[in-house]
């Protein structure tokens, strides 16, 4: 048990690194570009931007960096940017359905808000086998684990940041 909690926690780190990333940028150019969807409502928001999603890829892909220089695989930094990419891209997902879903900005969202990241990572490693490609088979114990663990950290991390004067709500 604890060798799957382990390996999950080294296997996504990565996505994790880049969802939590973002947070550092105060301020930016949205992604949306401040233009709103036939709902009349904005696309995603001032929340996700270009810099953002810049500052994300590079954290994430600094992980792979660092695990490929520590484990001497090359693998790992197009695993870890696949990772990122993803995540990412899951963020920018779950941004959109709370926009169409009427929840502002910053406001919780359960599970959306600690998953979306998470399972579009998990898409992008596995469409592309890069969990393979680097060792490490992601199979229904790692993802559980990893589903735990983010929800754990998730809370955790984002309280730490609240306290921390980075965001301005505890979730």
């Amino acid at each position: 048990m604890i060798e799957t909690i382990l390996k999950a926690i080294f296997i996504y780190f990565p996505a994790m690194a880049s969802n939590g990333a973002p947070v550092f940028v105060k301020r930016g150019k949205p992604i949306d570009l401040g233009r709103v969807f036939i709902d009349g409502k904005r696309i995603l928001g001032d929340g996700k931007t270009f810099e953002g999603l810049a500052v994300g890829m590079i954290f994430g892909t600094g992980v792979g960096a660092i695990y490929s220089a520590a484990l001497d695989n090359p693998y790992f930094v197009p695993y870890a940017a696949a990772s990122s990419l993803g995540a990412l891209l899951g963020d920018i997902v779950g941004a959109f359905i709370k926009r169409r879903l009427g929840i502002p900005r910053g406001a919780p969202a359960p599970l959306l808000d600690q998953l979306s990241f998470f399972i579009f990572a998990n898409i992008l490693i596995k469409t592309l086998s890069l969990d393979t490609m680097v060792g490490y088979q992601i199979d229904l114990a790692i993802f559980v684990a990893g589903a735990i663990i983010v929800l754990i950290l998730h809370i955790a991390t984002n309280w730490g940041a609240y306290k921390l004067g980075l965001k301005n709500v505890p979730y």
